[in-house]
């Protein structure tokens, strides 16, 4: 004898179509969009190396909801139809002993069986995303991610949208009605950001491919010379502006601890500026522009080498 009972039931998506997702391992927090990305029942914690049958992903709060539902289905098919048909046993029984000396009387004061039905919300993320290689679209903690249908890191894609944000800064830098010296000001930022994005790349990379980048020196993502003798020169080699791209590394470097005044280190690694020793290294929108594509490339180039 089978005592087991299926019971359908349906998880509600919140208001932006996506659906809450625990993982059975790390235990932490993400949603996706049912429709999108891969025909599969198959799913991968974009924290954590946990993979499994999506059956594994409910969250706690999805899984009481279930529960609640479930509950009250099989009270209407199993318990409601008795309670129905004692209630209507001693309606008849009172019905009867009216003209009795005996009379009963019987009051029930909810006629209908009912639990609360435990309902939750979906939690608000940090970062929506869309795969890049598979087209599903997810919710994380934090910026970073593995994608749950193919497993595809997003650091690049992450990368890739920051380098879109930081074009943005300089088309808002670049209106007429900012005033000049402020325009000025913020190419150095421009900068930062570029290379700060760079080196976050670098860090995700070191956490989820191992094994590939050295432990030294800590900040090789901030030093192109170390990388491109780490990767056999792949970048040297195959970078349309590379000369350029490690100069605006060093220009970076002396906006951030000399103020943007030319040292003797930035004259050792840049030939043609000895005679600027002691001057302040004027950033152009043109220089900035150039950059940006630069490191876009630099990007691609960094995951052609980690996936050839």
């Amino acid at each position: 004898m089978n005592d087991k009972m299926e019971i359908p039931v349906d998880i509600p998506l919140d208001d932006n179509g996506f659906i809450g997702r625990e993982c059975l391992e790390c235990e932490r927090y993400f949603k996706l969009k049912p429709g999108t990305g891969l025909p599969t029942k198959h799913c991968h914690c974009p924290y954590c190396d946990y993979e499994g049958d999506g059956n594994t992903f409910w969250t706690k709060a999805q899984i009481e909801y279930a529960q609640s539902v479930a509950l009250n289905q099989v009270i209407n098919k199993y318990l409601q139809p008795s309670f129905d048909k004692l209630n209507k046993t001693f309606k008849d029984l009172e019905r009867k002993s009216r003209n009795s000396l005996i009379k009963f009387k019987f009051k029930v004061s909810n006629e209908k069986l009912e639990l609360p039905i435990k309902y939750y919300n979906e939690k608000e993320l940090e970062t929506y995303i869309v795969c890049d290689s598979c087209g599903l679209e997810f919710a994380v903690y934090g910026v970073f991610a593995r994608c749950p249908d193919c497993a595809e890191l997003n650091a690049f894609l992450i990368y890739d949208k920051s380098l879109d944000i930081t074009e943005k800064k300089l088309f808002i830098f670049l209106k007429p009605e900012i005033p000049n010296d402020i325009r000025m000001d913020s190419y150095k930022f421009i900068l930062f950001d570029c290379i700060s994005a760079f080196d976050g790349l670098g860090k995700e990379l070191r956490k989820k491919v191992q094994n590939i980048f050295p432990e030294r020196p800590k900040n090789i993502f901030q030093n192109l010379n170390a990388l491109d003798d780490c990767t056999g020169n792949i970048i040297s080699n195959s970078h349309s502006n590379y000369q350029f791209i490690f100069k605006m590394f060093q220009v970076r470097h002396i906006y951030e601890h000399n103020m943007g005044v030319i040292d003797e280190d930035f004259i050792k690694k840049l030939d043609g500026y000895s005679d600027k020793l002691g001057m302040r290294y004027n950033l152009s929108e043109d220089e900035i522009k150039i950059f940006i594509q630069g490191m876009r490339e630099l990007g691609l180039i960094i995951k052609k080498y980690l996936k050839p």
